[in-house]
């Protein structure tokens, strides 16, 4: 089969032609438990893959050579269109078979297609679930979106506004991203660069005094701003570091505001929690009530579009075996 693989950390993925998995393998009694094979329709592409691939990802690395890939679209031995997190290593899901967990996969909702569920899927659950179920948003809250701009972010925007917010701020680095947000319906759009009382500044002009809650794609010295305009009980919940691994956090300001910075990640919520985001945001896809760029590439194209992906494109990226 064709398939994407890995052969040095650090380095791209090449396109190659490998055996597929077989359909009972030593995979079959994995320590993830029972795992069956999917075709795969549609791979998703996102930076956790390019962490992963670097060799220097906090949850460990597979061994070497591996297909990477951790979500996708993909048709169950008995029909069934589903999507699937956390494939099992080394079969990733950048090939025209996966391996995933026997169950693991949540069906797709009638009249949405693959090329469109794939967004709701790793990019779609970090913003609908961190907003919902991680940062507790209330009605009339004031929202600031860190990193605004990218996959997360703009689906974090509309579930915002969908959820209650109040106020919905976005930060994002360029014009054009900047733009996109407002586009999306954010109240105001600022920009990432700066020292950090100049974000201090533009943080709170436009948040009308600071955020309740904020979802943090960046971390760096954007968060670090964040949390010394929070309101008081604000919740940061951190989703991710392109601006940077560490943060320069002052412990008086958290005190003082008493403000919470909450890890998330996308396996903590129950699976219900997860089946429910989900399908309730393909529904709103279908409806329209939801949008998001999704540009689907070919697998040969994988070089390409993993360049891409590290230079954040500012829409969905997927492949199609």
């Amino acid at each position: 089969m064709k398939a994407a693989r890995i052969t040095a950390y650090g380095e791209p993925p090449e396109l190659v032609e490998i055996e597929p998995p077989a359909e009972a393998g030593p995979y079959a009694d994995s320590v993830a438990g029972p795992a069956e094979v999917v075709e795969v329709l549609i791979a998703g592409i996102n930076p956790v893959d390019l962490a992963i691939a670097s060799g220097k990802f906090d949850a460990g690395a597979p061994p070497l050579p591996y297909v990477p890939g951790t979500e996708g679209i993909g048709r169950m031995a008995d029909g069934e269109i589903v999507w699937f997190d956390g494939s099992h290593f080394p079969w990733g899901s950048m090939a025209e078979r996966a391996v995933i967990t026997e169950g693991g996969g949540i069906t797709l909702p009638p009249g949405i297609n693959p090329e469109q569920a794939i967004a709701f899927g790793v990019a779609g659950l970090a913003a609908w679930m961190s907003l919902d179920w991680r940062g507790e948003l209330k009605d009339g809250e004031t929202v600031l979106i860190l990193g605004a701009s990218g996959s997360v972010g703009q689906i974090a925007v509309q579930a915002a506004r969908m959820m209650g917010a109040g106020r919905v701020v976005g930060m994002a680095r360029s014009e054009a991203g900047r733009q996109k947000v407002l586009d999306l319906g954010a109240d105001a759009a600022i920009g990432s660069e700066g020292n950090i009382d100049e974000l201090k500044a533009s943080i709170f002009e436009a948040t009308g005094g600071g955020a309740d809650l904020v979802l943090d794609g960046l971390w760096g010295l954007p968060a670090a701003a964040t949390l010394q305009t929070m309101k008081p009980f604000g919740r940061l919940v951190q989703v991710g570091n392109s601006a940077g691994t560490e943060a320069p956090v002052t412990a008086g300001h958290i005190r003082g505001s008493s403000a919470s910075i909450r890890g998330f990640r996308n396996f903590w919520p129950p699976r219900e929690v997860r089946v429910e985001a989900f399908q309730r945001m393909c529904s709103l896809a279908v409806s329209g009530d939801l949008e998001i760029e999704v540009e689907v590439l070919p697998l040969e194209d994988v070089a390409e579009a993993w360049d891409r992906q590290s230079r954040s494109p500012g829409h969905k990226l997927a492949l199609r075996p």
